[in-house]
């Protein structure tokens, strides 16, 4: 019931932009206003020589604009009161029952790895991050002085406002996740600022408590190259083969899932290709997407058996990049963030990667080809544990996936027409290895590799709608030391999906 009541406000979110924008005059008057901006934009670009400087004045603005620092120190405490209370006094949790004795010894507690549920560790963290980054953003502070206040408030909620362990891993993904959703929110909310409070506030409801202090706003609109909400249907076929005991005895095991459906968001922010920028997130990309459905049938509880679920979030932002001119190519050259988040009723998959990238966009009489290539270091990555995920094996208490790090590669080509004919292929790959000192009971340190492909057709049937194919292969093979035996997984996803494009 609970994965059921999320992948509903999920469906509502990420539906909102298109309600919203049905409000206005016209989707094609949205667009208008967009190219108006963009072309000023550009006009202004072509006078000082640099797409950003327009963007990099106005940060300079914002570092001359009054810091409200006492306020900003507010966003550690408040945002934690209002989650921590609603855990203590309505939800009841044990965790959030905290006596004085509690806070007043938390020197001594231990830091180690939690067994909290997926989404609550790689979702809620960085969002309940993301709420302190956001205030202080608001309240005019930088973007590094905002990261200092989200690790501050990382803390103050591992040591006062739980009775659990201090986590590690919360620790890092409530500060350095909180950075990533909590930039990539705060510019979007700017953005919404100009056509729906609504939107502005519900990304960044910090707002509600900042304005007392700060009216302006900060923060720079016109930036969205593209918007586009999706809605797909389709089907999964899964196939495993692994070792059922200590025999070694190897098995297989088929699941499919027959139907299933779910909105898409996608956004990108400022042109990937050809930016020069010193400002961290200065141009991002973000999807974000759930689907519901059948259930297979395997799983380990009936809920899992009867319902298919999948929340998606892969996003990429710029950290630093040189835009080098060459003949009909717009390159980008620089250092990303990739923020992937797969919680799937077959697989979960987790990183946070810097990433060395190289972006290019080939300009073509009616037509271009763009391509990227990001090669990075995930810092603190998830995936999941087939033996315990499919309750192949018992323990009384375990979480279904291990935390490890690893390397990282993107790589995307798209080929696109001028009258919206798409191609798309992307695939992103990992290189898992589990931490030793987070490994539960029948683990054991091992080597995993993860691939998803993505092929895409897009056809266009009116201006502002296409009509599209899509086919995901999912690849992951598991090298264990004391397992029963590796584990190798597959799985195959095809979908037909329309897709609005909002803005482009």
């Amino acid at each position: 019931m609970k994965k059921i009541l999320i992948l509903a406000s999920l469906f509502v979110f990420l539906a909102q932009p298109l309600f919203v924008f049905a409000q206005e005059e016209s989707v094609s008057q949205a667009q208008s206003i967009n190219q108006e901006t963009e072309a000023e934009s550009e006009e202004s670009a072509e006078e000082s020589g640099d797409l950003t400087e327009a963007e990099e004045d106005k940060n300079e603005e914002s570092e001359k604009a009054k810091k409200h620092y006492l306020a900003a120190l507010g966003t550690i405490i408040v945002p934690s009161i209002f989650i921590g209370s609603y855990n203590r006094f309505v939800s009841r949790a044990p965790w959030a029952q905290v006596t004085w004795d509690d806070a007043s010894h938390f020197y001594e507690h231990e830091l180690k790895w939690d067994t909290d549920w997926y989404w609550t560790n790689f979702v809620l963290h960085p969002y309940q991050g993301s709420l302190t980054y956001m205030g202080a953003r608001a309240l005019n502070l930088n973007l590094a002085e905002s990261a200092v206040l989200t690790t501050a408030s990382s803390f103050v909620w591992e040591y006062f406002f739980e009775t659990n362990s201090p986590s590690k891993n919360d620790l890092i993904y409530t500060s350095l996740g909180g950075v990533v959703v909590g930039e990539m929110f705060y510019r979007l909310s700017k953005e919404a600022d100009d056509w729906n409070k609504l939107v502005s506030y519900a990304l960044n409801p910090t707002r509600f408590y900042t304005n007392l202090f700060e009216k302006n706003y900060p923060g720079t609109t016109g930036n969205i190259q593209e918007l586009s909400f999706r809605v797909s249907m389709g089907a999964s076929h899964a196939y495993t083969m692994y070792a059922e005991d200590a025999s070694g005895e190897r098995t297989s095991r088929h699941e499919t899932f027959p139907i299933y459906l779910g909105p898409e968001l996608s956004v990108v922010y400022a042109d990937p290709y050809g930016h020069d920028t010193n400002s961290p997130y200065s141009q991002f990309e973000l999807d974000f997407g759930a689907e519901i459905g059948k259930g297979s049938g395997e799983g380990a509880d009936k809920g899992e058996q009867m319902i298919m679920y999948r929340v998606q979030i892969r996003s990429n932002g710029v950290l630093w990049s040189r835009a080098p001119e060459f003949s009909k190519r717009d390159t980008t050259i620089g250092f990303v963030l990739d923020y992937d988040f797969l919680w799937h009723s077959f697989a979960e998959i987790s990183s946070l990667a810097p990433a060395f990238a190289i972006k290019q966009r080939i300009n073509k009489k009616e037509s271009h080809i763009d391509y990227q290539l990001h090669l990075g270091w995930n810092l603190l990555g998830t995936a999941d544990n087939y033996y315990y995920r499919r309750a192949v094996v018992d323990a009384e208490e375990y979480r279904d996936y291990s935390y490890n790090m690893g390397p990282e590669f993107v790589a995307k080509w798209r080929w696109a027409s001028d009258a919206g004919h798409t191609f798309d292929l992307d695939l992103h790959a990992y290189g898992f290895y589990d931490f030793y000192d987070q490994l539960q009971e029948i683990d054991s340190t091992g080597y995993e590799a993860a691939e998803f492909l993505t092929v895409r057709y897009e056809h266009p049937v009116s201006e502002n709608v296409r009509l599209g194919l899509d086919n995901e292969f999912y690849f992951r093979q598991s090298f264990f030391d004391k397992y029963y035996d590796d584990v190798y997984s597959f799985m195959y996803s095809g979908k037909i999906y329309a897709r609005i494009m909002l803005i482009k």
